[in-house]
């Protein structure tokens, strides 16, 4: 999997999370992707095709080996940016239930990342994406 695909990935299984994929989470996955090299330079079709191909990845084999190659692919740094991607994706519907924390939990766990970092992540953008004007 290339890196592109790798972090990319990671967001994509964090929309898919749980079962109630928002619309608000689909829109954080673009918007935090579509800020950063290389998905910033990305046209429509290409949107597509890379979008297709996590679904059609996703499906075939499954969360669990998507994220296993995506971090195999991804540099430390990189797994840290994609774990803190993964967190605001989640938090950005102001709800996070029990199985996007377990998503967040096993995506910690294969990361290699410390639990009290990952913790202090997740409270960061929950507080980062809470309406806190309504």
């Amino acid at each position: 999997m290339d890196l592109k695909t790798a972090f990319a990935a990671v967001g994509h299984c964090a929309v898919w999370s749980d079962l109630d994929v928002s619309d608000v989470e689909r829109n954080a996955f673009f918007e935090e992707l579509s800020a950063r090299h290389p998905y910033n330079t990305m046209g429509e079709a290409e949107w597509t095709a890379l979008t297709d191909q996590l679904w059609d990845r996703h499906r075939k084999d499954g969360r669990e080996a998507m994220l296993a190659e995506a971090t195999t692919a991804l540099s430390p740094g990189q797994q840290l940016t994609a774990f803190a991607v993964a967190c605001k994706i989640v938090a950005s519907d102001n709800q996070v239930n029990h199985d996007e924390i377990n998503f967040l939990i096993r995506l910690a766990e294969i990361n290699g990342l410390n639990i009290l970092e990952s913790r202090t992540i997740l409270s960061v953008m929950q507080i980062l994406c809470q309406d806190a004007l309504a």
